[in-house]
This record gives C-alpha cells, structure tokens and sequence, in this order.
C-alpha cells in the first residue's frame, strides 16, 4: 500500500511539474506549440544559436536563393546559419555514410527527390507533420502544386521536407535573333514558314540547324551529356516524357525498352542533333550548357526552371535582356497532328536529420518555415525571377514583371515525378550510362535500351520489388497521398476533391 502511495504521489508531483514547464519545453510527442521566428511580432526564440546544412549548390537557383533568402532569416531570427557544400555527385554517398552512422552534425541536409528512399531506408529522415501541427509559421505547404509537393517533399505518404527548388523543364531563347527582320526573312526563304519558337521536335532540329554557323562562333543548342545523371534528365525531360516514356509499369516492370522509348533515344542521340551543338558537348553538365547560353554560342537553351535566375542576372549573361522562355517543344503524332506535353517535375528540399536533439528539430523547422514560407517566396520571384510557390508565381504584379512564371506554374501541375524507391540511384546510373553509350556509338540505341531495361530489371529483382506485392506509385496517386496528407494536416487545397 506504502509503494502504491508513493507511486501515485510521484505521478501528481511529475503533472504538477509539467503543467509548470512553459509549452516550449515540451516534447512535440506531448502537444501544445513552441514558439518561432516571427518579423512582425520580433520573436527570436533560437536568436543566438548556429543551424548546420549539408548542403550542394548544383544549380544557380539555389545559390540566388541563399542571397535572397538567408539573410532575411539571420536577421530576424539571430541565427547564425553554416553550410557545408560539397560536390553533386559526391552528396548521396556522405548523406548515407552520415545516415548509417546515426551522425548529427548537420541538422538540415539537402536531399534529392530521387535519393528520399535511399536515405529514409536508414531511418534519418524526421517527419514533419508534428512540427507543422505545432507551429505552422509561415510554411503553408498548401500553397504548392500537389505533384510538385508530392514528389519533392514526400516519400510516398510522409512529409520530410520544404522544397528548396522545384525544376520543370523551360525553354530558353534568344528574343534579339527571333525578331531580328533579316534572320526572319532568311528563314521564310529558306523553309517556307515564319520563324517562330520551335513547338515540336522537327521545327526544334530545323530552328537549330537554321541558327547553326560554326564560322561565327554560334550553334543552334545543346543538351548535358556529361554524367549519368544529366544524360537521364534531358532525356525525359525534353523528349522521353512527351514522347509517352515512363519509367515503370505498376508492378515496377521498367520501360526503357518500348517503342516510344527507343524513338526518344534516337532522336535524342541523333547524328543531327549533335551536329547543331557546339564542339565538346558529349561531356557538358550544368555548367557548360548554361554558359554557352549565356554567352551567346547557342540560340536556344532546352533547359529547366533552375536556370532562369541566371539567364536573367545581367552580371551573368551578356543576353539577360535578350532572353525569352517558353514551353518544350513536344512530340507531334504523325496521325493527327497533335502535339504532345509532358514534364518531369523534380527537385530537392531540406529535410530534417532524425538523429538530432528536439531543440535542433525546433530550430531547423523555424528556418523551413521562415526562409522558404509563403512571404518569402514572395521576394524570391520579385527578386529572381524564378520560384517555388503558386501564390507568387499567379502573382498579378509578379505576373507583369515576369510574364514567364505563368508557365512555370502550369508545368508544376502537369510534372511527372521519378522514382525514389532506395535502389533507384542505381537504375538511374544505368540508363544514364547506355545512353551515353549509344551518344558514343559505341552501343546501336535499340540494343543500349534493351541492356539497360535488363540491367534496372536485375536491380529491381535484387531489391525484392518484383514480387507483386510492390506497386508503383502514378502521378494520380501520388496526388491522392498528398491530398491525404492536407487532410490529415487540416489544410485544404484548391486540386484536391
């Protein structure tokens, strides 16, 4: 009776102590709320601790983004942010070392939306639904299109991270050669049509060998070739997609090998589309396929939304006020003339490292829902020129100063997303590699496509994901786990029904 009496004080004592502890030193699993930054009250509740990212800056959008965004954090928050950049192709490697070994010197790391499985297999990834429930700040994750969230900051039906970048593909081109009277009466001659922005495949070869002349230095575009990674990309991107490629059957049986496939391949790896690029370009990347843009060696620049803010920065591009954007050219049907569209909708975010203490996972939420929230991605359009958010990007006064970001938005809607299960980096490394393949030569396109469907069959074999009791996820599902996701999270979303 004596120890049950004990017990029972001791119980009371530790309700007594709790209902004294203020809400902000109580664990999430205990509910209430915590407080975060917020610049119209001035509250700091972090003001004076240090945030560590792990972090890569691939593409120009994101390193406009850390200029526009990060010191509008450290100043209202008065945290000291530091980032760890590394190099793209070495990032999932560190990520999964530091995942395996429960690290937790990053409280933020940059994670791919291709790569959430693999590192998610290792328990790292901390979702996000308890931090939102709790203090939702500025975050509104309502305000992205459903296909976009559910590819870049979910992993089939839980949330892990705010999207830092969400590329779709964009078409870039020189508006000072498209209106130039001369150039326009040359190519009336020549073809017997208007020169006007290329909408299918065969007007994007015929532009391209139009604006092709080696003897001045300029060629009609080009495409990265250079890694695995970037090969894949452009090719789905810009022709796989519209073409009606996709990258698995519901039962993960993989689809490299079909007809359309195959058609996108050659088009892609054609003699003649090599023939308008400049000297070099089977080992561009990022980087070389921008500059040339921008320093005015290609007419035109198949490209995705990432590289807009540096198209348009005048200290970058020679061309920033001679550039235009629009839509991929898509594929025509032969039978009925229609053209076809399709994107891929990628990117990455910031997610959250599990491994951390609950005072660094309040930290790390504050500056999610601050630097990448709805007010902010106000700035980042109005400043860039590119962003993440439909609210700004449907923005009437953004709308007048970049008419390009209605675009943007409707290609966030429409993208199609990767695949992120844990061995997907693999499959990746393989398509990419034979399509590299048949670029050299050295493989006919229909036998590189055939190798790399045996090859991602193989891998998925080993993973177990043939078994018939995996199923991979569409588009349209996806965008019911999402709209599930704002149910559960209490917000609504104007494409969910």
């Amino acid at each position: 009776m004596k120890r049950n009496r004990l017990f029972t004080y001791g119980l009371l004592i530790a309700a007594i102590l709790l209902s004294l502890v203020p809400a902000t030193g109580r664990s999430l699993a205990q509910g209430g709320s915590f407080p975060i930054t917020d610049a119209k009250t001035g509250a700091q509740p972090f003001k004076g601790q240090t945030l560590h990212i792990f972090n890569t800056e691939v593409v120009p959008v994101l390193s406009y983004e850390h200029q526009i965004l990060d010191p509008e954090y450290e100043k209202a928050s008065g945290v000291k942010l530091v980032y760890e950049n590394v190099d793209h192709d070495a990032l999932l490697a560190k990520e999964q070392t530091m995942c395996a070994a429960k690290g937790d010197d990053y409280d933020l790391i940059f994670v791919e939306d291709g790569y959430s499985g693999a590192l998610e297999a290792l328990d790292c990834l901390q979702e996000l639904d308890p931090y939102y429930k709790a203090a939702p700040g500025d975050s509104h994750p309502e305000d992205f299109a459903l296909r976009a969230f559910g590819t870049v900051a979910m992993h089939n039906d839980k949330w892990y991270g705010m999207p830092t970048l969400i590329a779709v593909g964009i078409f870039a081109y020189r508006t000072d050669l498209f209106t130039d009277p001369k150039e326009m009466a040359a190519f009336k001659a020549k073809y017997n049509r208007e020169l006007a922005v290329p909408q299918d495949w065969n007007e994007l070869l015929e532009t391209a060998q139009f604006f092709t002349r080696p003897d001045q230095g300029m060629y009609g575009l080009n495409y990265r070739y250079g890694t695995a990674n970037n090969i894949l990309f452009d090719y789905m991107i810009h022709f796989g997609f519209s073409r009606g490629v996709n990258f698995f059957d519901a039962n993960y049986k993989p689809l490299f090998s079909t007809p359309e496939a195959i058609d996108a391949a050659t088009f892609f790896t054609s003699k003649e589309l090599q023939a308008v690029q400049p000297p070099g370009h089977e080992s561009f990347q990022f980087g070389e396929v921008m500059q040339n843009f921008a320093q005015g060696k290609v007419a035109m620049y198949s490209t995705e939304s990432w590289a807009i803010p540096l198209l348009l920065d005048p200290k970058a591009s020679k061309f920033a006020d001679k550039t235009g954007f629009a839509q991929i050219p898509g594929w025509k049907d032969p039978k009925t003339g229609k053209i076809q569209r399709a994107l891929l909708s990628a990117g990455p975010a910031y997610m959250m490292n599990k491994n951390i203490s609950e005072d660094r996972k309040r930290l790390a939420w504050d500056y999610l829902q601050f630097a990448y929230g709805k007010t902010l991605g106000y700035k980042l359009v109005e400043q860039s020129g590119a962003g993440l958010r439909l609210s700004s990007l449907s923005d009437p006064a953004l709308l007048k100063k970049w008419p390009h970001i209605a675009v943007n938005a409707e290609q966030m809607k429409l993208g199609i997303g990767r695949p992120n299960d844990p061995w997907w980096p693999k499959a990746e490394n393989a398509i990419g590699k034979q399509l590299q393949d048949a670029l050299a030569g050295t493989t006919p396109v229909k036998d590189a496509m055939t190798k790399a469907n045996t090859e991602i069959e193989a891998i998925v074999h080993d993973a177990g994901f043939d078994d018939g009791k995996h199923h991979y996820i569409t588009v349209e599902e996806r965008e019911k786990l999402v709209c599930k996701k704002f149910a559960d999270l209490g917000v609504t979303h104007p494409e969910c029904k």
